[in-house]
């Protein structure tokens, strides 16, 4: 068994902070893009979580990515680097995240709804939702901030990917449930 460094979040934590923002803001910044491809079939439950399975993928795989990377950089650089650097580094990283947040826009329509094109084919609304769920990943998150700087910490690519799997399955766990058994119905 992995045992990460005391200094590092554990892989509890981990899946507990994603869940709890799954729950809140990812919640509901889901819905923009899920909402019309779940409400554009009337499959039920099997045709949302072939909705949500590839969309899931997506962010794990990102988050997972991003905690491997974390982690190696934190092995390769926090030892030999004097402890107010990586502080004030990471410090400017979060505030970047922030500024990213407040400039970030949002909007547009999507699907028939819209009057846009009818539903693709399976396999390739299957890796779109893939690809959407990398760029939902790609958003800049307190959160998931906390796990990258978690990561860092731990030193280790391996303990850095699982606490990036941890909190992107707290993240996806909500969203899933709440869009694949709620919407479905």
């Amino acid at each position: 068994m992995l045992a990460l460094p005391p200094e590092s979040l554990s892989l509890p934590l981990a899946f507990s902070l994603g869940l709890l923002y799954g729950l809140g803001p990812c919640l509901l910044s889901c819905l923009p893009y899920l909402g019309p491809v779940l409400l554009s079939s009337d499959g039920g439950l099997r045709q949302s979580w072939q909705v949500l399975l590839p969309l899931s993928a997506g962010r794990l795989t990102v988050y997972a990515g991003f905690g491997a990377v974390s982690g190696w950089w934190g092995s390769r650089f926090v030892a030999g680097v004097a402890p107010w650097t990586v502080a004030l580094t990471l410090g400017l990283a979060l505030l970047l995240a922030g500024l990213a947040l407040l400039l970030r826009r949002r909007g547009g329509c999507a699907g028939r709804a819209c009057g846009g094109p009818a539903a693709p084919s399976r396999p390739l609304l299957t890796s779109g939702l893939y690809l959407l769920g990398v760029g939902m990943a790609l958003t800049p998150c307190a959160p998931l901030s906390a796990i990258l700087l978690g990561a860092a910490a731990s030193a280790s690519p391996l303990g850095g990917a699982l606490l990036g799997l941890a909190f992107g399955l707290g993240a996806c766990l909500a969203p899933g449930l709440v869009y694949g058994l709620g919407v479905a119905y």
